[in-house]
């Protein structure tokens, strides 16, 4: 089998040849030498779904034009950075500090986020939401250079899931029980946007396979499940219906503890799921979820790349090898490591970097052994 029929096997709940290998690490890690045998095994042998460009969100869903301004330059300790969003209704700017010692872009402070004040949540609540201009071009020179090494994912906005991490964290909360309307009013325009656009997508011929991230800003600690039923469970519903009615299936990204959520997941149209961390870093038992939801939805992960350090490479081994021996039965199930990029991201040092590639290695290749049908 190739990757893309080995994917869509065991998102079939089929057992395909061996278990899907799912793995990526991030930018700065591929520039490191010592990571050619992993880049080999991403390129010609990984089971990967990749994200194929088919729409510009803008900003939560606006037409903007983007920019960014270093205000302050303090060379080898930070940056200051301004970044402003310029819309039809108005500037929406946030300031962000960024350590030179980082090894990942991705990783800062920020100081001020895009949405500070209620008059610019009525902004974005309110603003007029067109359909975004549709890159089928894009799309489809994406799907064809995929080919067969992976399934291609259209990534949506999820305007509830976006909104909380533009916004100042403590305020949007606030808003939620202080000012519900509001956010009604955004959740209303913005996921009619939402579904319009994936009608229009399916009319084109872009999907069938999309994704949202984001939701473990819509569970505990952060919200409570009344919280959730109120603000997510019927947008979410309303926008993964409409998929399925084009024919298309959902997969989403949630870290933190979802065990208590997979019913509810399943209910309001998730078909996959990743990561599935496992305890401390998440609740989710692999068999229990399999036990419960696992002939509806493609579980993927379980396996802790945030502790790889913390473990030997026969650990890691071992890891897989139980994670495999309980996901894998019946299809249904792709081996997918919980931390970003591969635990990449978070690497602060060039010796743990290569300790980390050292368990990537460990994590590949128990994959290989351990995940034959």
């Amino acid at each position: 089998m190739n990757s893309r029929e080995r994917l869509l096997a065991a998102w079939s709940f089929e057992e395909p040849d061996r278990v899907p290998i799912e793995i990526q690490i991030m930018g700065g890690a591929r520039q490191f030498p010592e990571a050619e045998r992993i880049l080999r095994f991403i390129d010609e042998e990984a089971d990967n779904f990749l994200g194929a460009p088919a729409a510009d969100w803008g900003f939560l869903g606006l037409p903007t034009e983007y920019s960014e301004e270093i205000i302050e330059d303090v060379p080898g300790d930070y940056r200051r950075m301004r970044r402003s969003h310029r819309t039809d209704v108005g500037e929406f700017y946030a300031i962000t500090r960024h350590k030179y010692e980082e090894l990942d872009a991705s990783d800062f402070h920020w100081e001020r986020r895009f949405i500070h004040t209620l008059e610019e949540m009525e902004r974005v609540a309110d603003a007029p939401r067109p359909i975004p201009t549709l890159a089928v071009d894009k799309f489809e020179a994406r799907v064809a250079a995929i080919g067969d090494r992976g399934v291609p994912l259209v990534g949506l906005l999820h305007p509830l899931g976006h909104l909380v991490r533009q916004a100042t964290i403590e305020h949007v909360y606030g808003w939620l029980a202080g000012e519900p309307q509001v956010i009604h009013r955004f959740l209303e325009n913005a996921n009619r946007q939402v579904t319009e656009t994936v009608e229009q997508m399916a009319e084109v011929g872009i999907g069938p396979y999309y994704t949202v991230t984001a939701h473990e800003m819509l569970i505990p600690p952060w919200m409570s499940p009344g919280m959730f039923d109120e603000f997510v469970f019927e947008y979410d519903k309303q926008v993964n219906d409409t998929i399925h009615r084009c024919g298309g299936r959902l997969r989403a990204h949630c870290h933190d503890k979802v065990s208590n959520f997979l019913e509810q997941m399943s209910e309001m149209g998730f078909d996959a799921l990743e990561p599935l961390e496992p305890p401390p870093f998440g609740d989710v038992d692999l068999g229990d979820a399999k036990r419960r939801v696992g002939d509806r939805m493609l579980l993927s992960g379980n396996v802790p790349s945030q502790d790889f350090l913390n473990m030997t490479c026969e650990e890691v081994r071992q890891y897989v090898r139980r994670t495999i021996e309980v996901g894998a039965p019946g299809g249904g199930f792709t081996l997918r490591t919980t931390g970003g990029g591969a635990g990449t991201g978070a690497v602060k040092s060039r010796e743990q970097m290569l300790g980390l590639f050292e368990r990537i290695e460990a994590y590949i290749e128990a994959g290989l052994e351990f995940g034959s049908y």
